[in-house]
């Protein structure tokens, strides 16, 4: 007799589906209210950073996901908070954070754990670069970190175009990131024509951000 489907998530499945929902309910307006849509995306995303934290602990060592690193891999034992985290990465991993990350995503966790466990207030422009900065800084961990490009996920239908459109706030927070990182490896990009960020390589082709394929004049 057939055994009966498991249902499993792995560390980088449970964090990309949580990533998925927090983009999905920024692109698309078909569930609930505007605030109700940025509360659930804000939430979804620090559980998204969270793991994918651990991820990148887990591949330093198994262990140091758990609080208590003796008590691998008892899975009633606690395991690191997102402080716990990037304290262990930075300091057996070698992992660099700058302060500014460092410091959303400190505040990331008091949001959602106001969201969580008591009441939230704040304005709908402040959620918006709440959760601009929390989905830059996971695209941009998973790519450098982990190696995986998360955003493709989102680029295999329109849901990447969407959110691009629908959270300007994550346009100009992420497109900021992607042109420092272009001017680090000695670029020096163009606007893009599509989405205005500075994220076209000098020599043209395939915007970094948005994905819109531009040629650069030399001249």
């Amino acid at each position: 007799m057939s055994q009966p489907p498991q249902i499993q998530f792995d560390l980088l499945a449970n964090a990309r589906d949580s990533l998925r929902q927090a983009v999905e309910l920024l692109a698309w307006k078909d569930i609930g209210s505007d605030h109700a849509r940025l509360k659930h995306s804000i939430t979804n995303a620090a559980h998204s950073i969270e793991l994918l934290l651990k991820e990148r602990l887990y591949r330093i060592n198994p262990a140091f996901v758990w609080e208590n690193v003796d008590k691998y891999p008892n899975l009633e034992a606690n395991t690191v908070n997102v402080n716990t985290a990037i304290s262990r990465l930075k300091n057996i991993g070698a992992v660099m954070f700058s302060e500014k990350d460092e410091n959303n995503i400190r505040s990331l966790r008091k949001t959602r754990n106001a969201i969580e466990h008591y009441e939230w207030r704040t304005t709908e422009k402040e959620a918006k670069i709440i959760v601009g900065n929390a989905l830059s800084f996971a695209f941009s961990f998973a790519a450098e970190q982990l190696g995986i490009d998360l955003a493709a996920d989102f680029k295999q239908d329109d849901t990447w175009r969407s959110l691009i459109e629908e959270l300007y706030d994550f346009v100009r927070i992420h497109g900021a990131r992607l042109e420092a990182k272009l001017r680090e490896n000695g670029e020096y990009p163009s606007y893009c024509d599509a989405c205005g960020e500075l994220t076209v390589p000098m020599r043209g082709g395939s915007c970094e951000l948005c994905g819109h394929w531009q040629i650069v004049d030399d001249a």
